[in-house]
């Protein structure tokens, strides 16, 4: 499972090599929304915007060009459609404005992912950085799982999973004397309500099998977020979580 997001990756690259190590933690672990996943697509779709960006190209472009036209292929452990995956990623895309022309100061960043190869998601961010603050106005996500049985439902898990992501980018467990600093949300920052973007969600329709939708979002909000930044101020961003001095 360390794996996942990591192995599983659905762009069309010949020569790929995953390892890991486990390493044993001395304090209990709790489970994660999204667990290994969330930091894997991180790594993943912020290096791919990193090539775009080294060969003039643009992240839409170079991500669909590597997707292709392949149908049902193999997924890590599972099979994935990446037909599907491109679908949603079109989708985010165009609503979202991709390719428009923006609010001096504002950019958009990407990213897209299959999970377990029956989920498909997409997120386009619209960031700016002003004075050292980075603020999230916008995130348009489409996603793909199968037959809708809850709408409501369904766009709930979305806003929290993009939420819980979010969160991710400020918050840390640091240790002194082998006790936790933290101890409260006091020093352990997560999401405010006034920091939620707006947040739009669209299904694509399908006739397939429902799937889940608990953990798909979740990891797209980190690298759609870094590589908006990248995209309003040309600064990347390559560690998390974020602190006072990350734009400075």
């Amino acid at each position: 499972m360390e794996s996942n997001g990591a192995l599983d990756i659905p762009y069309a690259i010949p020569a790929i090599a995953v390892d890991f190590a486990e390493v044993e933690a001395p304090p209990s672990l709790g489970w994660w929304r999204g667990i290994e996943i969330v930091p894997n697509v991180f790594a993943r779709e912020c290096f791919l915007d990193e090539v775009a960006h080294a060969q003039g190209q643009d992240p839409l472009a170079l991500r669909l060009q590597l997707l292709g036209s392949r149908g049902i292929v193999k997924f890590g452990r599972e099979e994935a459609d990446i037909r599907r995956l491109k679908k949603v990623l079109e989708v985010a895309a165009a609503k979202a404005g991709w390719g428009r022309k923006r609010l001096a100061g504002r950019g958009l960043g990407l990213a897209c992912h299959a999970y377990d190869g029956r989920t498909y998601a997409a997120a386009v961010a619209e960031v700016s950085v002003a004075k050292g603050q980075l603020r999230v106005h916008k995130l348009t996500c489409a996603v793909d799982c199968g037959l809708v049985v809850n709408p409501a439902g369904l766009e709930a898990q979305v806003e929290g999973g993009l939420a819980f992501g979010l969160s991710a980018l400020f918050s840390q467990i640091t240790w002194e004397k082998g006790r936790t600093v933290q101890t409260g949300f006091h020093d352990f920052p997560v999401l405010r309500l006034a920091d939620m973007p707006a947040i739009e969600t669209h299904v694509v329709p399908s006739t397939e099998a429902p799937s889940g939708m608990g953990e798909p979002p979740v990891p797209l909000a980190i690298p759609a977020v870094l590589n908006a930044v990248f995209a309003a101020t040309g600064r990347r961003i390559r560690q998390v979580p974020l602190g006072p001095d990350s734009f400075k």
